[in-house]
C-alpha cells in the first residue's frame, strides 16, 4: 500500500510540477448522414479553425511551473493514471512553456509546421507551435503521445495514417483535426467514432492525463464557452476551495498548467485514450461529420451530445450549479458561407 501511495504522489508531483470509472467504451458510430461538407478557401478555413480562442471567466489563474502543493490537502482525485495516460503526462512534461496565446491564422500555420510526416510516422516538434491556443495545444499532446507509443513499439501506424493526422486547415467536422478543433464534443466524437477510448462526464472517474472539454456556460455548439485541456487533478487549495487543475494553452501565459474553482464549471466531458492502435481506422478515411460541422451554426443538447459520443442516457452528473457565474461575451466571427451567423470561440482559462 505504501508503495502504491508513493507512486501516486510521484505521478501527481510530475503532473503538477511539470505542467501543474468509467462509462462504457464509446462505440457509437455517427448516425448523421447527408451530403458533403462544403470546401472553403484556405484563408477562410483558417478563420474557422482559429475560433478556439476563449475568453477568460472570473476566478481562474495560471500556475507557476512548480506550484506549491496545497496544505489543505484533501485530494479528491486518488486514481492512478493508466499506462497510456502516464505517456500523456510525460509528453506534457516535455512541452514548451509560455509563449503567446493567440487564436490566429499564424497559430494554425505554426501548428502545421510542428507536425510533419516522416515515412509512416510523425515527427512532432511543439517548439514550432508558438503562438498557440487551447485545442492546438491538446492536439499536439495527442499526436505526440501517439508518436511516443509508435517509438516504443506499442502501436504502429498503417500506411497513410500519419498523413491523415497532419493539420492542413481542415474545416470543422472534416478529418481528425477538423473534429478535434470543432465546437461541442469534438475530441469525444473522434474517440467514439474510432473506438479510441471511453467518454464520460463524472470527474470522480477522471485520471490525470485524460483529455477534457470544459464548458463554462450551459450552451453546446455555436453559443458555447469552453476550453480544451488535459486534466491533471482536482482537490482543495490552500483557501479550502475545490479547484480543477489542468494543462493547456491558456490566455494568461500560453502553454502551462492552470486551475479554476470547480464552481465556475458548468459541464465537463472527459475522453480517455484506452486503445490508441485504433487510430489506424482513419486509414480508410473519416467521412465528414455533419453534426460537428453544424455546431458552427446551431446548438446541441446534453442528451444529443451524449448520444453522439456514446455515453448511455442517464441523469447529468457533470453539471455544477453556479448561477452567479458570468462569462465574457464570445468574440464572434462570421461563418464564411453563412454571413451574419455567429460561430463560437473557445473561452480559454485563464
Amino acid at each position: 500500500m505504501n508503495n502504491c501511495r508513493w507512486c501516486f504522489f510521484l505521478v501527481c508531483r510530475l503532473a503538477i510540477a511539470s505542467v501543474g470509472n468509467a462509462q462504457d467504451r464509446a462505440q457509437l458510430q455517427s448516425p448523421v448522414k447527408g451530403g458533403e461538407i462544403s470546401e472553403y478557401p484556405r484563408a477562410e478555413v483558417n478563420d474557422i479553425s482559429v475560433r478556439n480562442a476563449l475568453a477568460q471567466p472570473p476566478g481562474e489563474r495560471a500556475l507557476a511551473t512548480s506550484p506549491r502543493k496545497s496544505g489543505v490537502g484533501a485530494e479528491v482525485n486518488a486514481l492512478i493514471p493508466s499506462s497510456i495516460n502516464s505517456v500523456i503526462l510525460e509528453v506534457i512534461a516535455k512541452m514548451p512553456t509560455g509563449g503567446d496565446y493567440r487564436a490566429s491564422s499564424e497559430s494554425i500555420q505554426k501548428l502545421e509546421s510542428a507536425i510533419k510526416k516522416d515515412g509512416d510516422r510523425l515527427s512532432v516538434d511543439p517548439a514550432f507551435a508558438k503562438p498557440s491556443f487551447c485545442s492546438s495545444a491538446t492536439y499536439l499532446v495527442f499526436v505526440s503521445a501517439l508518436t511516443e507509443l509508435c517509438k516504443a513499439g506499442q502501436i504502429q501506424f498503417k500506411p497513410g495514417v500519419a498523413e491523415k493526422l497532419l493539420v492542413t486547415g481542415q474545416p470543422d467536422g472534416v478529418g481528425v483535426w477538423g473534429r478535434w478543433n470543432a465546437n461541442g464534443p469534438g475530441t469525444a466524437r473522434l474517440f467514439a467514432e474510432l473506438h479510441l477510448g471511453q467518454n464520460f462526464t463524472s470527474i470522480e472517474q477522471a485520471q490525470p492525463g485524460d483529455f477534457l472539454k470544459i464548458f463554462w456556460n450551459d450552451q453546446i455548439g455555436f453559443k458555447e464557452s469552453g476550453h480544451s485541456v488535459v486534466y491533471l487533478w482536482h482537490g482543495f487549495n490552500s483557501q479550502g476551495i475545490e479547484v480543477v487543475k489542468y494543462w493547456s494553452s491558456n490566455k494568461k501565459g500560453g502553454y502551462g498548467p492552470a486551475e479554476v474553482p470547480r464552481s465556475k464549471i458548468k459541464g465537463m466531458l472527459f475522453s480517455r485514450l484506452d486503445s490508441p492502435g485504433r487510430i489506424n481506422e482513419i486509414g480508410v478515411g473519416l467521412k465528414p461529420d455533419q453534426y460537428l460541422a453544424s455546431m458552427l451554426l446551431r446548438g446541441s443538447t446534453p442528451e444529443e451530445m451524449k448520444e453522439m459520443v456514446g455515453i448511455p442516457a442517464s441523469p447529468l452528473t457533470d453539471s455544477v450549479t453556479a448561477p452567479s457565474v458570468e462569462t465574457e461575451n464570445n468574440a464572434s466571427a462570421m461563418h464564411p458561407s453563412e454571413a451574419g451567423k455567429k460561430k463560437n470561440e473557445y473561452q480559454t482559462a485563464p
